[in-house]
């Protein structure tokens, strides 16, 4: 079990911005939904409240887990084999639109969808995370029994910059990964994918030639992928992208981002007041609850309720940044290091797709926006970095 001493460093502070963010996702679904003809709008507060009690649960069990955070590192092959096994599930027994009965890239469980592509981040960050990490390890002398054996921790012994050999693997996994997903089609959440593993890559101390070779491969392709999303058929990419570029010839596009402005807009100093805003409630912003959730917020509770959840995201960063610096090893590091890049990257790009900076790419606002598999995803990061932290030597 877990020592009374290593409760002293868990991190409360990080734990209570996560319950804090929760509920002000809750609150701000509720009104977002508040003026719906539909009851199961109306109710989605309800779902999200439910899981972000089992999210708290969940951060809880992942700090107090009998064994350290290390031993996720053993079954990296696990973790991936895992996300691969439910990318490619979807495309044979997801989730169908009911009008096209296209592939939407969720499994329908009843209670709530669940979209694989979430829990396939956390996995990438421990499979990337145990290769780029490169840990040479022994194992301590064995302890209490879990699951009938015993007990052992691995520890690292010496640290190593990643070679070429890590780089080339990692990069690969993720880009497995992300065309599974892409291919859903989701093009911003196979971004998030991207945008974790170079966080990992970044943090692993990488060799500088091997960040530029990145960066080069990066903006090289993207020609072929404009391209093959053509040959594909994903039209709806190209209007995003070329709605953003010029909104004015795509009446959709324009209409989204137009009634974003006018809500962000008309909230001012203190806002409109919670349930008051007339865009959100007259229902003229389209997904309120999950895409535009930052506009329905910005009109009700105004310049000075936008800059208090800011202020929250903030202090996250920081206490995740913290237990970064004192990780007891570069696995922890890495773990830690994806889940900062998920919930930032997630927060970047939705934020700017409501102030018209970035295409409209329908990622949601983490903690916030309602969404069962991003918020369980969430949670799961934060609990692995409890976990973390409760082992960090100072």
């Amino acid at each position: 079990m877990i020592q009374t001493r290593s409760w002293r460093r868990f991190d409360f502070i990080l734990l209570l911005v996560a319950i804090l963010l929760t509920v002000y996702g809750v609150v701000m679904i509720y009104n977002a939904n508040q003026g719906s003809p539909d009851q199961t709008l109306r109710d989605l507060w309800r779902r999200q409240a439910i899981l972000g009690v089992a999210g708290i649960g969940i951060i809880f069990l992942l700090a107090a887990f009998p064994r350290e955070y290390q031993w996720l590192g053993d079954f990296w092959w696990l973790a991936y084999l895992v996300a691969v096994i439910l990318l490619v599930l979807v495309f044979f027994i997801g989730a169908r639109d009911e009008v096209t009965h296209k592939m939407i890239g969720w499994f329908d469980l009843g209670i709530f969808r669940l979209q694989p592509a979430f829990p396939a981040m956390i996995l990438l960050t421990i499979s990337g995370g145990a290769i780029l990490s490169r840990r040479r390890r022994k194992r301590k002398p064995p302890a209490s029994p879990l699951f009938g054996a015993p007990k052992t921790s691995m520890v690292e012994t010496t640290a190593e910059r990643p070679d070429f050999t890590s780089y080339l693997t990692s990069g690969a996994m993720t880009l497995a990964l992300a065309a599974l997903v892409f291919m859903q089609p989701d093009m911003a959440t196979a971004a998030v994918l991207i945008a974790t593993w170079l966080a990992m890559l970044f943090e692993s101390d990488m060799p500088l030639r091997y960040l530029i070779l990145t960066v080069t491969a990066g903006l090289a392709s993207l020609y072929p992928m404009w391209k093959l999303t053509e040959m594909l058929g994903f039209e709806y990419m190209h209007k995003r992208v070329l709605g953003f570029l010029n909104p004015s010839n795509d009446l959709n596009v324009k209409y989204q981002i137009r009634q974003a402005f006018i809500a962000i807009g008309s909230g001012r100093l203190w806002g409109k007041g919670l349930g008051q805003g007339t865009q959100s409630q007259l229902r003229y912003l389209p997904v309120r609850h999950t895409d535009f959730i930052f506009a329905v917020t910005a009109e009700e509770l105004g310049f000075i309720g936008i800059m208090l959840m800011f202020v929250l995201f903030l202090i996250l960063f920081l206490r995740l940044l913290r237990i970064i610096t004192f990780a007891p090893d570069s696995f922890g590091r890495m773990l830690v290091t994806g889940t900062l890049a998920i919930i930032l990257f997630q927060l970047i790009v939705n934020i700017g797709m409501n102030l018209g900076l970035l295409p409209i790419a329908g990622l949601p606002l983490p903690f916030i926006s309602y969404g069962p598999a991003a918020l369980l995803t969430t949670m799961v990061g934060i609990g692995i970095a409890e976990n973390v932290a409760m082992h960090q030597q100072r």
